[in-house]
């Protein structure tokens, strides 16, 4: 059985790997899993697989427990993603959503975006870093991408242009080479 709580694993949305967080919920032979945008119950069939199948779009989706905290997430007839529980909480508007409604950095850095036209990419980044802080408590697998990006950009990357959310050492860490 599944431990409630929110998990995070790849996602991958037009051949694009991304990292996804839900909700999830495990009782009896029910899986609840809880999106941004949407809540689906998926039922247990045999083994360890439970299937879900969203009559709307006439697909079906299964989730593959392979430990009390991991589990395979995937569409029939396609590739699936592995999902790693990350803490208790189930709280949807605390796990999901949260992170942008209590994020003075990321306030400071979308602002920014919208004002300072030159910088706006850079801005855009560092507010992406902030809500990945404010959002998740491991954002290690969340900032290494962003701080690529925005290294990516810059003409001297050998300082952060915010380093009131990326440390001098969380960004010596991350090579673009």
């Amino acid at each position: 059985m599944l431990k409630s709580g929110n998990y995070t694993g790849n996602s991958s949305l037009n051949g694009i790997d991304n990292l996804y967080t839900v909700v999830v919920e495990h009782k009896d032979d029910i899986i609840t899993i809880t999106e941004p945008n949407r809540k689906s119950q998926y039922v247990h069939t045999n083994g360890n697989t439970y299937w879900h199948t969203e009559a709307k779009y006439s697909q079906v989706f299964y989730v593959r427990v392979i430990s009390n905290t991991q589990f395979y997430a995937g569409k029939k007839g396609q590739g699936e993603g592995l999902y790693t529980y990350q803490g208790g909480n189930t709280k949807k508007e605390e796990v999901l959503l949260s992170g942008i409604d209590n994020c003075p950095l990321y306030d400071k850095y979308l602002n920014l975006s919208q004002t300072d036209p030159i910088e706006v990419q850079a801005w855009t980044f560092c507010g992406a870093a902030a809500l990945a802080k404010c959002t998740y408590t491991d954002y290690s697998n969340y900032l290494p991408p962003i701080i690529r990006g925005l290294k990516s950009i810059l003409e001297n990357v050998s300082k952060c242009p915010c380093t009131d959310v990326i440390t001098t050492q969380e960004w010596n860490a991350v090579s673009i080479d």
